[in-house]
C-alpha cells in the first residue's frame, strides 16, 4: 500500500483503517485471519507454529511414527537428558 514502509508504520496503517471499519463481516473477517495466524505451538527448536502449521505437525508426525520412525518413551527422554550433562 504505502513503498518502503517499516513494519512499524505498516501496523499503524492497519490500525488507523481497522479503526475506520464499520462493516462487522469484515471486521469478523479481520478477527478470523488474526486468530489463525495466532502463534499456539513451539516446535523441540522453538520455532512458533500457527494453528494450521500445529495440526499439519501432528499429522506429519503421526505419518512418520506410522512408518517406523523411532519413538522415545519419556523414561528414555528423561535419561538421554541427565545423562548428555555428565
Amino acid at each position: 500500500m504505502f513503498p518502503m514502509e517499516s513494519i512499524s508504520e505498516k501496523k499503524l496503517n492497519i490500525t488507523r483503517m481497522i479503526l475506520d471499519v464499520q462493516d462487522d463481516s469484515i471486521l469478523n473477517e479481520i478477527e478470523h485471519l488474526l486468530s489463525e495466524a495466532e502463534t499456539v505451538a513451539y516446535t523441540s527448536e522453538g520455532k512458533p507454529l500457527t494453528r494450521s502449521q500445529y495440526s499439519n505437525h501432528l499429522e506429519e508426525t503421526g505419518r512418520k511414527v506410522q512408518e517406523g520412525e523411532k519413538t522415545y518413551s519419556p523414561d528414555e527422554v528423561k535419561k538421554y537428558i541427565l545423562n548428555r550433562n555428565s
